[in-house]
């Protein structure tokens, strides 16, 4: 009988042991530890020295100056997959730079007197002047493909058809860069479909404009180092003008009674409801209090109340 509870004994301790080995064979520990890019065969990156190379080539078509925005356009949409979210936000931010300089030569295929005047035919028709199929001439057609390809879109104001940076077409990006790049882009694309201003009035309701202004400041204050800091700041800078003061043709209280917008109020009592406090919200209940007290009207006080925020902010009136 002991004769036999030893061979069991033996027995299972041969087969824990065999089976330790399997498990050791099947996973290997890993020596070097979770490193970040170690598997890129894997998620479709290639190594840092690749994707160096690939940023290198990207610069040297940019900075020809006979360059076409619309390889360099093509050129990130087929390669920007392959990069870590760092170097993926670097080459969105060159994109923008590139299309930036690309712009005042691409506006020159706007110019001709024909081109104006089938643009301006169209949209009287009520043509989709970004939609392709939608326009029938075919220089039109032309003109709006080269535009898409290159990454930009057709806008207009006072008359004038141009060219301006789809920055929806960035959003094919998002889930490939940093999140301050993606923010970026998300507020730049919302500037570029529903552009706030035109011919010197606002386009947008007081609702959105502050809803914009909030939105820009969140991103001063979750992304201070951004690389894009400075550009939603001068954005920013903008949206607080139109909040404070309106537009030329839209002003937030009126030239002639010096009455304020009761658009604009409802719009912000709104906004203000839903919102979280911020340095803008704290200013906004300042203005609606002052002008409330007013009889909202623009008074001494009012005016003092709104200069007395642009200093504040260190935000030049104009």
């Amino acid at each position: 009988m002991l004769f036999r509870k030893v061979l069991l004994t033996a027995a299972l301790i041969v087969c824990v042991a065999l089976a330790l080995i399997g498990c050791s064979a099947t996973k290997q520990p890993d020596i070097n530890g979770d490193r970040p890019g170690q598997n890129q065969a894997d998620n479709g990156k290639i190594n840092q020295a690749e994707q160096q190379a690939l940023l290198n080539e990207f610069n040297a078509l940019a900075a020809n100056d006979s360059g076409d925005p619309a390889a360099i356009n093509k050129f990130v949409a087929s390669n920007i997959a392959k990069l870590s979210p760092e170097n993926a936000s670097q080459i969105v931010i060159l994109l923008e730079k590139a299309q930036q300089d690309f712009l005042p030569e691409f506006e020159t295929k706007f110019y001709s007197d024909s081109v104006t005047q089938k643009f301006v035919e169209a949209y009287i028709a009520g043509t989709d002047i970004n939609n392709m199929q939608a326009v029938q001439d075919e220089e039109l057609k032309q003109l709006l493909a080269q535009t898409k390809a290159a990454g930009y879109k057709v806008d207009t104001a006072e008359g004038m058809f141009y060219p301006i940076i789809d920055y929806q077409q960035y959003q094919d990006y998002n889930t490939l860069v940093k999140p301050d790049i993606k923010a970026y882009i998300d507020l730049m694309a919302v500037e570029s479909n529903n552009p706030p201003a035109k011919d010197a009035a606002l386009v947008i309701s007081w609702y959105e404009v502050l809803t914009r202004a909030l939105n820009q400041e969140q991103f001063i204050n979750s992304f201070s180092s951004s690389v894009k800091l400075a550009d939603v700041q001068k954005l920013y800078g903008r949206y607080v003008q139109f909040c404070l003061l309106g537009a030329n043709n839209t002003p937030l209280f009126s030239y002639e009674d010096k009455k304020m917008s009761t658009a604009a109020r409802a719009g912000y009592v709104k906004v203000l409801a839903e919102s979280k406090s911020s340095k803008l919200t704290e200013i906004m209940h300042g203005l609606l209090d002052i002008a409330e007290q007013n009889n909202d009207h623009l008074t001494t006080s009012v005016e003092n109340y709104r200069n007395n925020c642009f200093e504040e902010l260190g935000i030049n009136k104009v």
